[in-house]
């Protein structure tokens, strides 16, 4: 028998066997999964972390830990899992041709197929910046078409020899992790755990608090590869000063981290987070309490005029004015500017991120009944047709129209990634050996 007869005998009986599972109805009364904590997710209890626990997490320089995803709460509610990133300052080097920060709250590995998301404090050389791109994160039908619904994020791509590197709980390189060969800046809208984001809902900026959060690439990647959602990321086009990455990387942590400790204090402020007495903490020292201040303290903040912006800005979530399109376009507005003033080039080019004359009545579409939307719904296409940039779909023309893009062809230059194609870190064959 000649090779290829093997073969095709083989495939034969392969495609035999397949027609034969497809014909073959599923089994009835299937069991429950192995895992007997997974086997009723919604059985599963909240539990809430207390003021005490989070001290004691900030109090530790490099904290690293196991978050549960859909349990694991702040005492006002919101899932620990999506708690904003923070930057050590007093441990960042911002200067000079060896600058780093160090940033904590950095989701850098875990298994979202679990609901286990690892938080880490991750060291960042900013000269390892090498590529800024915008990406988003198109909802995928079950069709496999893309819809103009979707997720805009800050993606960081990292020189080989000039990584960030996640820190064990010694301050050092944690070994068991590699390096990140890409950081994901995003905005969303924090939510408590097992609560599916509502659009509708976003309009109202009652229903959702605003977070900063940060991830290594690859973790981001699988979560978004998990949705059955693509990645189409633009690379921008920067004004070419050497240090203009490195700027909107900054950018992005200033603004966030100024967010992340106006979150606590408001959280001090409205009784959500009641700090524990003297009494609870008598195995803290003198300099233990005072890294904690440190820690949340909007003090800690380098006197930067991003600084005192987002001191002004609203801690809520809102889906037109503040929310991962508009924040993600935001940092790069504000680089813009600075780079601009700091290097003599000029006017900025301007981003039109925000629609002009948001209508009234779109914070009314929150709680509208059905026969309610459809009184709007004229004005709503209207509002649309003249504000096509708030549809995420779209949103990277703003990009293209202040020239921002670079040009393929003719058209904006845009990586594409999927799963079942190809990924940021590979082939996804290769990987899964």
């Amino acid at each position: 028998m000649t090779k290829r007869a093997h073969h095709l005998i083989i495939g034969l009986v392969i495609l035999f066997a397949g027609l034969m599972l497809w014909l073959t109805p599923p089994p009835l009364n299937t069991p429950a999964p192995p895992v007997p904590r997974l086997a009723d997710p919604d059985s599963r209890e909240i539990r809430a972390r207390s003021p005490l626990d989070l001290l004691e997490w900030g109090r530790d320089p490099t904290p690293l830990f196991l978050v549960s995803v859909p349990e694991d709460v702040l005492p006002n509610g919101l899932a620990l899992s999506m708690v904003p990133f923070f930057v050590d300052w007093e441990r960042s080097l911002l200067d000079g041709p060896f600058a780093q920060v160090r940033l904590r709250n950095v989701s850098v590995g875990g298994n979202p197929t679990a609901g286990e998301n690892l938080l880490g404090t991750v060291q960042i050389p900013l000269r390892g910046v090498t590529d800024v791109q915008w990406c988003l994160t198109p909802d995928r039908n079950a069709k496999g078409k893309d819809t103009a619904m979707g997720h805009a994020q800050l993606r960081f791509v990292f020189a080989e020899d000039a990584q960030p590197v996640v820190l064990g709980r010694d301050g050092r390189p944690q070994r068991l992790l590699r390096p990140l060969d890409d950081l994901v800046l995003s905005w969303e809208a924090w939510r408590p755990p097992r609560t599916r984001y509502d659009p509708i809902a976003g309009m109202d900026p009652e229903t959702y608090a605003l977070t900063a959060r940060a991830y290594s690439g690859r973790t981001r990647w699988l979560g978004d590869a998990l949705r059955g959602n693509p990645w189409r990321c633009y690379p921008l086009r920067l004004p070419a000063t050497g240090d203009a990455a490195a700027t909107v990387l900054m950018t992005g942590l200033l603004m966030g981290d100024a967010l992340a400790r106006r979150t606590v204090a408001a959280m001090v402020e409205r009784g959500d987070l009641e700090l524990p007495g003297a009494e609870a903490l008598t195995d803290f020292t003198p300099a233990d309490k005072d890294a904690v201040v440190a820690a949340f303290s909007t003090s800690a903040l380098p006197d930067d005029p991003l600084t005192h912006l987002m001191g002004e800005a609203e801690l809520s979530y809102q889906l037109l004015e503040r929310s991962c399109i508009t924040y993600s376009l935001g940092v790069i507005q504000l680089a813009l500017l600075r780079l601009h003033a700091a290097h003599d080039l000029g006017p900025a080019p301007r981003l039109d991120i925000v629609p002009r004359d948001l209508p009234p009545w779109v914070a009314d579409l929150a709680t509208a009944e059905t026969g309610e939307l459809l009184g709007y719904l004229p004005g709503a296409l209207l509002f649309l047709a003249r504000n096509g940039q708030v549809i995420p779909g779209n949103a990277y023309r703003i990009l293209d129209d202040a020239g921002l893009l670079h040009e393929q062809d003719g058209l904006p230059l845009v990586y594409e990634y999927f799963f079942d194609e190809r990924t940021p870190y590979g082939d996804l064959r290769d990987n899964l050996m």
